[in-house]
């Protein structure tokens, strides 16, 4: 029946893939923009960033065409509250990684819109 497994349970997301245009302009972006580390990698290829503490991995892959958006809508990551998805944005400002506005409470978040270099929707949001 539905709702009912007979394997483990699922313990969370693995990992996101993005086929990007440019693999070194994205992975700096990436870096630059999100503060994310790079894990691994195989140059040409794709790179693997992770977050700070681990809790996400991004996987760039080379081989995607700028402005071909896929299936993929956009990613959002979350953050602790309104406070530091204004310190966020003021962040992005500072250091030169262009940003819409912060729109509030939309459908019970506010989200903060940037793009990468294949203007993929990147979402920085805090779910109120």
């Amino acid at each position: 029946t539905l709702g009912q497994l007979n394997a483990p349970p699922l313990t969370g997301l693995s990992h996101l893939q993005l086929d990007v245009s440019d693999l070194d302009a994205n992975v700096e972006w990436y870096t630059t923009a999100l503060g994310v580390d790079v894990l691994r990698g195989e140059p040409g290829r794709y790179t693997t960033v992770q977050s700070d503490k681990g809790r996400f991995r991004l996987i760039l892959a080379a081989g995607g065409t700028a402005g071909a958006r896929g299936a993929l809508d956009h990613i959002a990551f979350a953050v602790a509250d309104l406070d530091a998805l204004i310190t966020w944005g003021e962040h992005l400002t500072a250091i030169g990684i262009d940003h819409e506005d912060i729109v509030p409470n939309i459908v019970g978040g506010h989200p903060l819109d940037l793009f990468d270099p294949d203007g993929n929707n990147i979402e920085l949001v805090y779910e109120a």
